[in-house]
């Protein structure tokens, strides 16, 4: 503290000085801000909530607040060059302090803010891109060791307006969700906007349940939201795409059939919500004859419908079918 107290004191009372030695005071005052600027930029880059204090987070960035804006290079995965990336951008990849600064990102996001962070419109740096072209969100939505956290953060951001329903469909976040390490974080999402299981188009502008860029346990994980959200029309399982496929053919095309089938199977005996005696309002239709409808059907799923409610056959006689 003493030296402090003599550069303060400096300060106060350099209009005593001569004018020599005030442009020398000016000029090593300069030097010092910048620099400290650039070591409280490094400190929001090592952020750790074990460590830090949002008390202390947010001195440090009344102070300098530039810092925010801070640049720092990485090296991430198998990249030959570094990227350079926001104080918030390295809390969402954390690739130096593992997930321990994740929760800094609200109050990153809010603050960054008000500086104008990434440029306008940008969030506070929420949706500053990296060299993926992902932005925070999209990044925080995919991380799968510390689900609960993530989804902390995202209800902080909600809660602030900093994340919007919109954001769901506009930046895919329940395509890079969808994954059984992540499903803490796609339930929320498709909590708060279950439509986008039927409205919206995705990555390869399928529907959710024909992404080309899911593992069989992504597409199951899928089909149970489905399933869950839309018994009526059997998760969108016979949905098909522009390419005239359901979703059921591709599975079934692309995995083992009798993995493809059993996975199927077990997300209708999990989700126990196909009502198979009861019309479908919109159709006029029951379940099983969404799965024979078409000129291609999976008989091992009507079949499998059937088995469970042979009471239906009955049903149909009583239908007026227009």
């Amino acid at each position: 503290m003493e030296y402090t107290e003599r550069l303060l004191s400096l300060l106060q009372g350099q209009e005593s000085l001569s004018a020599d030695m005030r442009i020398s005071v000016e000029a090593r005052a300069m030097d010092m801000i910048e620099s400290l600027t650039n070591d409280a930029g490094n400190f929001l880059h090592n952020l750790d909530v074990e460590l830090h204090t949002e008390d202390e987070v947010i001195a440090s960035i009344s102070h300098f607040p530039a810092a925010l804006s801070h640049l720092k290079e990485y090296f991430l995965d198998d990249e030959d060059a570094p990227i350079e990336l926001l104080p918030i951008q390295a809390a969402a990849l954390n690739p130096q302090h593992g997930r321990n600064a994740m929760q800094f990102i609200p109050l990153l996001a809010e603050e960054g803010e008000t500086m104008n962070v990434g440029g306008e419109g940008q969030r506070g740096g929420l949706l500053a891109l990296d060299t993926d072209y992902l932005n925070v969100l999209q990044n925080l939505a995919q991380v799968s060791d510390v689900d609960s956290t993530c989804v902390d953060v995202f209800e902080q951001l909600r809660e602030s307006d900093l994340f919007k329903k919109e954001d769901i469909r506009q930046y895919h976040l329940l395509c890079w969700s969808c994954n059984p390490e992540s499903k803490e974080m796609f339930e929320y999402l498709l909590d708060w906007d279950p439509e986008a299981l039927k409205e919206y188009r995705y990555l390869d502008g399928n529907p959710l349940l024909h992404a080309d860029s899911y593992d069989i346990h992504s597409f199951a994980m899928a089909l149970k939201a489905g399933m869950k959200h839309y018994p009526e029309e059997l998760g969108f399982l016979f949905r098909k795409n522009d390419a005239g496929e359901t979703a059921c053919e591709i599975v079934c095309e692309e995995y083992d059939k009798d993995e493809a089938w059993g996975e199927i199977q077990e997300c209708f005996e999990e989700t126990h919500d196909v009502k198979m005696v009861e019309l479908n309002p919109v159709t006029n239709v029951y379940p099983f004859m969404l799965a024979a409808a078409g000129e291609t059907s999976e008989l091992n799923t009507l079949y499998y419908l059937l088995r469970r409610n042979p009471i239906v056959l009955d049903c149909v006689g009583e239908m007026d079918v227009l």
